[in-house]
């Protein structure tokens, strides 16, 4: 028994002796993701035009979908959008909800928002109130009659 241990422990060692010496450096033009905005920042500095990040700026945000809308069903140029929001108390009886739009584009993210509500559950669809993380980037601002709303185009969308 002691000799596969020996031998177990000597292959893990060489395994990971191999794995120090010539994984790859992490890649130097990795994007730096701005993890201090969130859906609240977003909708204050979009609407003071103080501290509005650059075009392009990856993001990782969470929210909840107040609203989607199917914009093209076909699958290989699907386009869809989620409204998000986010909640702050402002006084014990008052909330003050943020949001920003998130553009889904593309053929994987053709199951997200259905042309019609089907029977039968599908895991990938994003329905109103679902608790989300979007990962993606900041495209800028789009002038509505509620106001300016933030817009993100998403990379990946994960139900919480």
């Amino acid at each position: 028994m002691s000799k596969i241990v020996k031998k177990l422990f000597a292959i893990l060692l060489i395994t990971a002796t191999a794995v120090c010496l010539y994984a790859q450096p992490a890649e130097s033009s990795a994007p730096d993701i701005d993890l201090s905005l969130t859906v609240i920042s977003l909708a204050k500095a979009v609407e003071t035009g103080r501290g509005i990040p650059a075009a392009g700026t990856p993001v990782i945000i969470n929210g909840t979908v107040i609203e989607r809308t199917l914009i093209d069903g076909e699958k290989e140029t699907f386009a869809g959008e989620l409204i998000i929001a986010s909640g702050e108390w402002v006084s014990s009886a008052e909330v003050e909800v943020s949001r920003c739009a998130v553009l889904l584009n593309g053929p994987r993210f053709a199951d997200t928002i259905p042309a019609r509500r089907s029977r039968t559950v599908n895991p990938k669809e994003i329905e109103t109130n679902s608790e989300l993380i979007v990962y993606g980037v900041y495209l800028g601002y789009a002038d509505t009659d509620d106001g300016p709303l933030a817009v993100l185009q998403a990379y990946d969308v994960r139900k919480l």
